[in-house]
């Protein structure tokens, strides 16, 4: 139930739509920390409603069912435990790693390592992302800023990995933001392959935020169109190169069944080939 439906709700307290839940994990969570829902729990074959009440830390196979944010600080505790979280719409308290004005921006639930559920960099708008409404400074100290959790498709988070310095194969998000904030010296080309997209409009963004040194970050698309990158926008997509800081391209899948392809919607400094 929303607190607005709370006779006192105008001069008590924010709206909010509070949820209980099992939280799977053994870890401590910090207030504002960011849940998603273990959405393939159990047989898949089989129906099961605790796909809709247990949730986990948020990581690049999760990140399109954000569940919410803890409502308080939990203990670690081992086997887990029920929380309280405070789903998409609520007017809360998020686990800020940012420097934030009020009403400016926007900020997205991380996606594994250890920034787990924290909000530090923007991401697409949907749920699992949230507006600052709080000018604070959590950039240095990770700490609460309160916020409005976004609604809508899901934003599929923000991930930012460690890149291995010898390069080769690496996995990251399908959908979501994937974000490379540290220059690495790199043996050998960086490389991931990007499948195909599975819902029509789903969204994948790329973004370099730091100087990568002797070699690239490769990504090569499964089936992909350059769209506003290219003077031809039919234009097969093979690859996309990036190895700078300010490089980024963001692309959108565009069928509803097989067939389809990631057609790019935005490219800065990235070389698509």
């Amino acid at each position: 139930m929303g607190s607005s439906q709370a006779l006192n709700a105008h001069i008590a307290k924010p709206e909010q739509f509070p949820l209980w839940v099992w939280f799977e994990g053994a870890t401590a969570l910090a207030e504002g920390q960011g849940v998603c829902y273990n959405w393939d729990y159990g047989t898949a074959t089989a129906l099961d409603g605790k796909r809709s009440n247990r949730v986990e830390l948020p990581s690049i196979t999760n990140s399109r069912w954000f569940a919410g944010v803890a409502a308080r600080d939990y203990a670690a505790r081992a086997g887990g435990q029920f929380i309280e979280i405070f789903a998409p719409g609520s007017f809360c308290n998020i686990l800020s790693k940012a420097n934030t004005t009020i009403g400016v921006g926007r900020l997205t639930c991380e996606a594994g390592g250890t920034y787990a559920g924290y909000f530090r960099y923007a991401g697409f708008e949907g749920s699992g992302s949230a507006t600052p409404l709080q000018t604070v400074d959590r950039s240095t100290t990770a700490g609460k800023c309160f916020a409005k959790l976004e609604v809508g498709a899901p934003s599929g988070l923000v991930e930012v990995p460690t890149l291995k310095p010898a390069g080769g194969a690496h996995v990251f998000m399908v959908g979501g933001v994937t974000i490379f904030d540290t220059a690495t010296t790199l043996a050998a080309d960086a490389t991931f392959t990007l499948a195909d997209g599975t819902l029509c409009g789903q969204k994948k963004a790329f973004k370099c935020a730091a100087a990568m040194t002797t070699k690239d970050i490769i990504v090569t698309v499964t089936s992909g169109v350059k769209g506003v990158g290219d003077a031809d926008p039919t234009g097969a997509l093979a690859t996309i190169t990036m190895d700078a800081d300010n490089e980024e391209v963001t692309l959108v899948w565009d069928a509803l069944d097989a067939g389809g392809h990631w057609c790019v919607t935005y490219v800065l400094g990235s070389v698509l080939g």
